[in-house]
C-alpha cells in the first residue's frame, strides 16, 4: 500500500504547509490520516466480504456491488477529477524540473512526457511493476535527504506558526487552505484498495494481512509526511516556500549541499513520474468503463479501441490543459492538487466508503479484525461524514471565489449530510 499510493504532492506539501507552521502542519496530517483509516478499513472489508470468484477490479465496480449504479456512477466520476488534477500536476513539475536543469522548451519536454506515459499505460499490468519499484526508490531517497538535512535543520523554528484567528486575523483561509486540500488528496491508498487486492488476496485468503497492511500502510505514509514536511521546513525558512509554484527540492538544493539538490532532482521524476502513470492508467480504466458495450463479443477494431484508443483521451486531455498553462504562465501545482482533493477525495475517500461501511455492517455484523469495531462505531462514521462536510462548506462558501467550485462543494456537502442523517435510523434500532 505505502508503495503503490506514494503521492507526488511530496513536492509540495513543504510550500502549502510553510504558512501554517510545523506543528500545526503534523496535527493537520495525523487528523487527516485517522479519517483514511477509516475509510481504508470499510473499503478493505466491503472487498474481503465479497466471493473470491465475483470481487471487482475497481472501486467503481465495489461501490455498485453494494451501493448501486448511481452511487457509483458518482463515485467514478470523483476518481476522475482526483486522478486528472494529479495528472496535470504530475506533467507540470516534470516540466518544470527539466526545464530548470535543461533548459530545453517546455512544450518539446511537455510532449515527451506524454509520450513516454502513453507507452508504458498501453503495457497495462507494467504500471503496477512499475509503482513497487518506483515507490521503493522514492521512499529510500525520501529517507536519505531527511537524514541528509538533520545538520541544516533550526530547531528554533518548530514553535513558529499561524493558526486561524490568532493575533486578529479570523479565519485566514490563506494560511491553511492549500495545506489542508493538498493533503486530502495525497492519502490515495483507499482508491486503489481494489486492484491491490487482486494480487495480496490470492496469497492470503483469509484477508487479515489484507486489511491489516493497508492501515499499516496509511500509517506508514503519514509518519513518512511528518517527517519530511519537519525536516524541509526546519531547513528553510517559510518566506523561501512561501508563494513557489513548482516543486521544494530545487530550492533545497540551492541552499543545501549539491548532493541533496541531485537526489532531490532524482526524487522529483520519480514521484510526479510514478504517479502520472498510475493515475493515466486509473482514468484509463475510468473511461472504459464509461464506454464499456454491454455485449460480450467484440469485435477486433473495437478491442484495439478499448485498448489504446480510449485510454489515451485523458492523458492526451492533461497534456492539452498544461499547454495551455504553461503558454499563460499559470502552472501552479498546489492550487490542482488542493481542488482536485476538495472535490474529488472528499467523495471518493470520505463520504462513499463511510455509505460502504454501512452496508458492510449490515451484512456482517463482526468485523473481520477485532480492533476494527472501533471504525465500524457510529460515531466513528459520523465523525468522518462531519470532518468532510465541514470543509466542503469551509471551501464552498468562505474560501473559494469561483462560483462553479462552490456551488460543486456545498452540493457534496449537502450529499454528506443526507448520508449523516441516514445514519440514524439503521442504528437507533
Amino acid at each position: 500500500m505505502a508503495l503503490v499510493s506514494l503521492p507526488m504532492s511530496y513536492v509540495a506539501f513543504p510550500i502549502t504547509a510553510a504558512p501554517l507552521g510545523v506543528l500545526p502542519s503534523v496535527a493537520v496530517i495525523t487528523l487527516v490520516s485517522l479519517v483514511m483509516c477509516i475509510s481504508t478499513a470499510a473499503i478493505a472489508e466491503a472487498i474481503v466480504l465479497l466471493p473470491s470468484d465475483s470481487r471487482p477490479k475497481n472501486l467503481h465496480d465495489l461501490v455498485v456491488i453494494y451501493l448501486g449504479k448511481w452511487a457509483g456512477s458518482i463515485t467514478a466520476l470523483a476518481i476522475s477529477v482526483i486522478f486528472f488534477v494529479v495528472l496535470v500536476a504530475c506533467n507540470i513539475s516534470i516540466v518544470e524540473t527539466l526545464y530548470d536543469l535543461t533548459g530545453i522548451s517546455k512544450f518539446i519536454l511537455l510532449s515527451l512526457i506524454v509520450i513516454v506515459t502513453l507507452i508504458i499505460i498501453s503495457f497495462g499490468s507494467i504500471a503496477h511493476s512499475l509503482s513497487l519499484v518506483a515507490g521503493a526508490i522514492a521512499i529510500v531517497l525520501m529517507l536519505a535527504i531527511i537524514a541528509a538535512l538533520i545538520p541544516f535543520v533550526d530547531i528554533d523554528r518548530v514553535l513558529y506558526h499561524q493558526l486561524p484567528f490568532t493575533d486578529h486575523r479570523g479565519l485566514a483561509p490563506n494560511i491553511w487552505s492549500g495545506f489542508l486540500g493538498v493533503m486530502i488528496l495525497s492519502f490515495i491508498g483507499p482508491l486503489l484498495l481494489v486492484p491491490s487486492a487482486t494480487y495480496v488476496l490470492p496469497r492470503n485468503p483469509e484477508a487479515n494481512l489484507f486489511i491489516k497492511g493497508s492501515l499499516w500502510g496509511i500509517i506508514f505514509q503519514a509518519l513518512l509526511m511528518a517527517l519530511w514536511v519537519v525536516a524541509v521546513d526546519l531547513t528553510l525558512l517559510p518566506g523561501q516556500l512561501i508563494g513557489l509554484h513548482g516543486t521544494v527540492l530545487i530550492e533545497l538544493g540551492q541552499v543545501t549541499n549539491p548532493l541533496i539538490k541531485i537526489t532531490g532532482v532524482i526524487l522529483v521524476l520519480i514521484l510526479p513520474g510514478l504517479a502520472a502513470i498510475r493515475s493515466a492508467a486509473q482514468l484509463g480504466v475510468q473511461i472504459n468503463l464509461l464506454f464499456e458495450k454491454n455485449t460480450q463479443a467484440q469485435d477486433k477494431n473495437i478491442s484495439l479501441i478499448n485498448r489504446y484508443i480510449l485510454p489515451a483521451i485523458p492523458t492526451v486531455g492533461a497534456w492539452l490543459l498544461v499547454a495551455a498553462l504553461i503558454d499563460v504562465n499559470k502552472e501552479n501545482v498546489s492550487i490542482f492538487l488542493s481542488v482536485g482533493g476538495i472535490l474529488g477525495s472528499t467523495i471518493a475517500t470520505g463520504i462513499v466508503p463511510m455509505v460502504l461501511y454501512k452496508a458492510v455492517i449490515q451484512r456482517n455484523t463482526q468485523p473481520m479484525i477485532s480492533l476494527l469495531f472501533l471504525f465500524r462505531h457510529r460515531l466513528a462514521l459520523m465523525f468522518n461524514l462531519i470532518f468532510f462536510i465541514i470543509i466542503l462548506l469551509l471551501y464552498g462558501l468562505f474560501i473559494w471565489d469561483s462560483l462553479i467550485f462552490q456551488i460543486l462543494a456545498c452540493l457534496i456537502a449537502v450529499m454528506g449530510i443526507a448520508q449523516l442523517f441516514k445514519l440514524f435510523p439503521s442504528n437507533s434500532k
